[in-house]
């Protein structure tokens, strides 16, 4: 399994989902007659974490399947500080291009806290575990 996964181009799975987040932050119904998952209040908060948590987890799963040495600090603010980036670009588009969306600062502080726990967790989780993988049994 290790083979295909080191066959896939590198970071190619981190820009499928960063495409799919922008697909979703910037289109103006993407699930049109579709029954909403979450419907509590603040679900969509909930969302925007997840989304860029899965962002910068995927960054890390992305870099463990090529290697087995750990991250480097500034690799790892670099992602980070990407995904925070795209996140405060997408809420400015959405408040300023006229497709039913609206810009909102905690949706914007959503999408940081899941791309910072992100990047703590995959990094945690993925170096482990490709390290284990790695390993000579």
């Amino acid at each position: 399994m290790l083979r295909f996964l080191r066959q896939i181009p590198p970071y190619l799975l981190t820009l499928i989902v960063l495409v799919a987040i922008c697909y979703l932050s910037l289109d103006a119904d993407p699930f049109p007659d579709r029954e909403r998952w979450f419907t509590f209040p603040g679900s969509d908060k909930v969302v925007h974490f997840i989304m860029y948590g899965g962002l910068t987890a995927t960054f890390c799963f992305d870099y463990y399947r090529r290697t087995t040495a750990r991250c480097k600090l500034w690799l790892l603010i670099v992602a980070l500080a990407g995904a925070i980036t795209v996140g405060a670009v997408l809420e400015l588009l959405q408040a300023h291009m006229g497709i039913g969306r609206s810009g909102d600062y905690v949706d914007f502080i959503a999408n940081s806290l899941g791309a910072v726990v992100g990047i703590v967790v995959g990094n945690k989780v993925f170096a482990r575990l490709f390290a284990l993988y790695n390993s000579p049994q």
